[in-house]
């Protein structure tokens, strides 16, 4: 038996070796292919609906390739399972509170009265900020509250945006300053789930157990309204809206200016201290009202923007927080450059864009650009500005303390949004050498500065709306390379493949095709290049005998005859071997050669005298598919009456036949001398599969290999979750003692019946193993394992596909393990080992992109990582990185246990039960080792954030320790009646029990019977 070492090759290696280089490639999506093709029907670009997020669109261009679009903003936020533009206007809660519209995180404002002012929420962790008194009821102008009179000539005000607030306390006169409650200010601050402490420059920081940033305040300043009014005699410009019209001075948003000061800061528990600048508060040039912030906002995302002001070196503008505006509000979405002297200010703004999806080694970068909106210049005479690409943005960026530049991109002269004459509009800069330099270093990000080139020429200064800064990239992918070589209707593969290693294969006196599946991730046409030559004589192309370009659809198979007659010429050059290679290309593209260069072709002996009849093979249910996926084809799961004749042969008395997904030979005899078989065969997989056949005279004479390619279509409704077999039934793999994998099969009544077939032939016994969902879109329940890896030294983690019988792949004909990584390494957190993974299905399920009612993203699987002190949750993604489009949650830590008196996740034992109570949210059963108590957590929230919250939970068990039940999972419906059971254990033998029937309204707990008794020790149940 094969030890378990890390790799992936045929159905009898390890589970984690490297794949073989036959092995399938990663095909297109379906709805990229449908742009694509849309795109070339009407010469326009497409967006590809799927791969929308809050901050990206993907566009499907007519030439083949794909635009994408990464904003440094979000556009739009998850609202009801749909993408929706972020509104911050608020709106009135049943409780009274108030909350902005759709927004990145979760943000309530008090309505009144006791309990918090504001209490912000990202992934079921809080931060709340309280008034020391009740407050009174606000007043409520699209994104503001105004709570008046907090303290006699004093009001409070709140503005909402999309990752945060800003909040000042306006100081109306000089009699209100003198108020002694303003000589110091008190908040409470508390965190559920996160500590919150005070940095060395006065700014908070609120971080969850693990250690990363959740939340941050900038250090909280004071200013007073004696901002510089411009000067009617300087030339400023008309401001003007992005039509080119002019605005209302009223309305345009003012330069941080006036007499500012920083505030002293005290945090001891929960209790924030501001301490006021004595001068500017109640001095006697202080011009009223005064203005006293701090702001809160999100941090720890891969997208933001900030502003570096001179005027005010240490102060952060991350994300435009902590900017004073002349009217009294905080913040600002206008990102600036260059110098103005109104305010004497000079300024510069950075901008931190997600590049995860430039990573992909097979895409090749054509073009990048960032534009963005220049809303505003100090007159229609052109001025330059730069782009830098410079260090990591970080948040708490201030003027002196710039991210340093790496290198200047581009230069644009240019002057937009002065008046009707220059109207607003976007500049665009070159970033083609950051993005190519962003891949081959497989960056996750990348900033870039807008500098003004001269910061003491006025007319060089703009404003930007932030909004529109964005990124964009066109791309092409390499075309995967060739597989499934082999010649037709003689088949000349051997044990090594496509014979490009001994000992090769004979071809008679007969006309063939050389065959070779192509593909490409972007899918549409792919063009197959066939080379043949004979073997030991390809000079450079000279002699090539074939160099002929075939196209089909990405994921078919490409033919190319080759006579008799065109070999026959050539058949001393090398005593009749020839070889070919094949790659494949888009037109702009091209995929390495199978067999690589430099290395032998596949390879087959011609020999003109040697009699060459081979079985003929057809199917009404699978036609024949060696010109393309026949419309008429038959689905997987399907049995094919496939006939097997003798060519014409009149003394056939046998055949001999197998397949591409079982390689088992089997036999048929005709009933006459010469005449044909019927056999039934039922194709697992979708795509292209083979039917080996050869017939045996009188004499035992066996003829040259026959091959018959088939398509089957895919199923059109996705099995249940855990069924691994496709009979409806809950089933489960299993890892026995001796470390084999196992298909233990349901019967829908709760019992079980162990496979006599193996799932895998390999040592799986170091592995830990789970399954819910279909993890590579073929309808099948797939197996997730997490092994060691000795040649790396670290644990990795891969998708097994399921083949739809319970038998899961490393590298079968068009399926192969698949690893599951992440873009950012500080979001591994199975690499050095974990106390459990956990499959639980689709968490936060499909999305409408676009608004229109229908998903344009069915949901992906997640999955559950407890590595003994923290407990994660991970979002699938089709690209089987699991931070893709989502960060990790943190669902538990060492310090925040998930029930009161467990602090140690390594005393946790986890099963997924589906939708427990039918609230349509995935939920989890916990089991307490220590103490055997069993609870199912019910959800939470739609996210799945909070379904390790102890707050939603339910007692279901007693007497489930390890002793008494040693191992045990969630079937998640083993009987069929809609309710969750679990199988589990026996002590002291391999026999299986049942929980049935677990109901979430019932306060009795189930009791076990018999699941089967087949007295085999189980090692890991999955």
């Amino acid at each position: 038996m094969a030890p378990l070492v890390v790799a992936l090759p045929s159905a009898q290696a390890a589970p984690l070796e490297p794949p073989t280089d036959d092995a399938p490639s990663a095909q297109a999506s379906p709805a990229d292919e449908a742009a694509l093709n849309r795109a070339a029907e009407t010469g326009k670009a497409v967006e590809v609906l799927a791969r929308r997020t809050e901050t990206s669109q993907v566009f499907a261009n007519p030439e083949g390739d794909f635009t994408e679009e990464v904003y440094a903003v979000p556009q739009w936020v998850r609202k009801q399972n749909t993408l929706v533009d972020v509104d911050t206007s608020l709106t009135k809660n049943d409780d009274g509170t108030l909350s902005p519209a759709a927004t990145e995180i979760g943000m309530t404002f008090s309505g009144g009265g006791d309990g918090p002012l504001a209490t912000l929420t990202r992934e079921n962790r809080s931060l709340s900020v309280g008034w020391p008194s009740p407050l009174p009821k606000p007043s409520v102008a699209d994104d503001t509250l105004t709570y008046p009179e907090v303290l006699p000539g004093v009001d409070l005000k709140v503005n909402a945006r999309s990752e945060g607030f800003g909040h000042v306390l306006v100081v109306k006169n000089a009699t209100a300053a003198r108020n002694p409650g303003l000589k110091k200010i008190h908040y409470q601050l508390s965190g559920d789930g996160l500590e919150i402490a005070k940095e060395a420059n006065g700014s908070l920081r609120a971080t969850d157990p693990a250690g990363r940033d959740r939340f941050h305040a900038p250090t909280p300043v004071m200013w007073d309204s004696s901002a510089t009014p411009l000067d009617p005699t300087e030339p400023a410009g008309l401001k003007v809206n992005s039509a080119g019209a002019p605005l209302d001075a009223a309305t345009t948003e003012a330069d941080a200016g006036g007499r500012q000061a920083e505030l002293g800061v005290e945090l001891e528990g929960d209790r924030l201290t501001l301490t006021p600048d004595e001068e500017l508060l109640t001095g006697e040039d202080t011009t009223y009202p005064v203005f006293i912030d701090p702001s809160y906002t999100a941090s720890g995302t891969r997208h933001s923007w900030a502003i570096a002001y001179k005027k005010y070196p240490n102060e952060s503008y991350f994300n435009g927080n902590n900017w004073r505006n002349s009217n009294g509000s905080v913040g600002t979405t206008t990102a600036r450059a260059g110098y103005e002297n109104h305010t004497n200010g000079t300024s510069r703004s950075y901008f931190r864009m997600n590049t995860t999806n430039l990573q992909d080694p097979a895409r090749v970068i054509k073009s990048s650009r960032f534009t963005i909106k220049n809303t505003w210049s100090w007159s229609c005479s052109a001025r330059e500005v730069q782009l830098w690409h410079t260090e990591y943005l970080r948040s708490d960026m201030t003027w002196n303390k710039q991210p340093a530049r790496k290198s200047t991109l581009d230069k644009v002269s240019a002057a937009k949004g002065y008046n009707s004459s220059c109207p607003a509009g976007n500049l665009a800069f070159d970033t083609t050498k950051a993005a190519k330099q962003s891949q081959a270093n497989t960056w996750k990000t990348l900033t870039f500065a807008l500098k003004a080139t001269s910061e003491t020429d006025v007319y060089g200064w703009k404003r930007f709306d932030a909004k529109t800064a964005k990124l964009t990239t066109t791309y092409n992918t390499r075309p995967n390379v060739p597989t499934r070589l082999d010649t037709y209707p003689v088949s000349t593969n051997n044990e090594h493949g496509c014979g490009d290693k001994a000992p090769y294969q004979y071809i008679g006196n007969t006309d063939f095709y050389l065959q070779a599946r192509v593909s490409d991730r972007d899918g549409g046409t792919v063009r197959a290049v066939f080379h043949l030559w004979p073997t030991g004589h390809n000079n450079g192309g000279d002699g090539l005998i074939i160099n002929r370009t075939v196209s089909v659809s990405s994921g078919s198979v490409a033919s190319v005859k080759v006579t008799a007659a065109a070999l026959r010429p050539h058949l001393g050059t090398a005593n009749g071997n020839f070889s070919w290679k094949v790659h494949a290309s888009d037109g702009e593209l091209s995929s390495d050669w199978y067999p690589a260069k430099g290395q032998p072709g596949c390879r087959f002996v011609f020999d003109p005298n040697r009699p060459s009849t081979v079985p003929e093979i057809n199917s009404t249910q699978f036609p024949n598919g060696s010109s393309g996926w026949p419309p008429n084809t038959a689905s997987v799961r399907t049995q094919g009456t496939f006939t097997i004749g003798s060519g014409g042969v009149k003394d056939i008395v046998e055949y001999e036949y197998w397949t591409s997904w079982d390689s088992t030979l089997r036999k048929a005899k005709p009933s006459t001398t010469g005449g044909s078989v019927s056999v039934k065969l039922t194709p697992r997989s979708a795509g292209s599969n083979w039917l080996y056949a050869r017939s045996l005279d009188r004499a035992g004479n066996r003829s040259d290999r026959a091959s018959y390619i088939f398509y089957a279509n895919g199923l059109s409704v996705p099995d249940k979750p855990g069924d691994i077999n496709g009979d409806g039934n809950a089933d489960m793999w299993a890892i026995g003692a001796d470390g084999h994998l196992r298909r233990v099969l349901g019967a829908g009544d709760g019992s079980l019946t162990r496979s006599s077939h193996l799932a895998h032939a390999s040592d799986w016994g170091a592995m830990k193993i789970t399954h819910r969902g279909d993890w590579n879109d073929d309808g099948y329940e797939d197996l997730i394992g997490l092994g060691h890896d000795s040649r790396l030294d670290r644990h990795r983690m891969f998708v097994f596909p399921n083949n739809g019988t319970g038998a899961v792949c490393t590298n079968c004909t068009d399926l192969r393990a698949q690893e599951l990584t992440v873009y950012d390494e500080a979001n591994n957190r199975w690499k050095n080992g974990v106390r459990q993974i956990l499959a639980v299905g689709d968490v936060d399920g499909p999305l409408d992109t676009n608004g229109d009612g229908r998903f344009d993203t069915h949901g992906h699987p997640d999955l559950v990582v407890n590595d003994g002190r923290f407990l994660w949750l991970y979002y699938g993604d089709p690209d089987h990185r699991l931070d893709s489009s989502r960060e990790p949650v943190l669902l538990a830590g060492p310090d925040e246990p998930i029930a009161p008196g467990v602090t140690n996740l390594n005393d946790v034992t986890l099963a997924a039960p589906g939708d427990y109570n039918g609230d349509g949210r995935v939920d989890l059963v916990v089991r307490f080792d220590k103490t055997g108590e069993l609870w199912v957590y019910y959800g939470g929230t739609p996210d799945g954030a909070g379904m390790a919250d102890p707050k939603y939970r339910k007692l279901v068990g007693t007497n489930w320790k390890p002793a008494s039940v040693p191992l045990f999972t969630a079937a998640p419906d083993a009987d069929n009646n809609g309710k969750f059971d679990l199988w589990a254990t026996t002590p002291g033998s391999g026999n299986m029990r049942i929980f049935k029937d677990y109901d979430f309204r019932s306060t009795t707990h189930p009791t076990a019977t018999a699941a089967n008794s087949d007295s085999l020790v189980y090692a890991t149940l999955g």
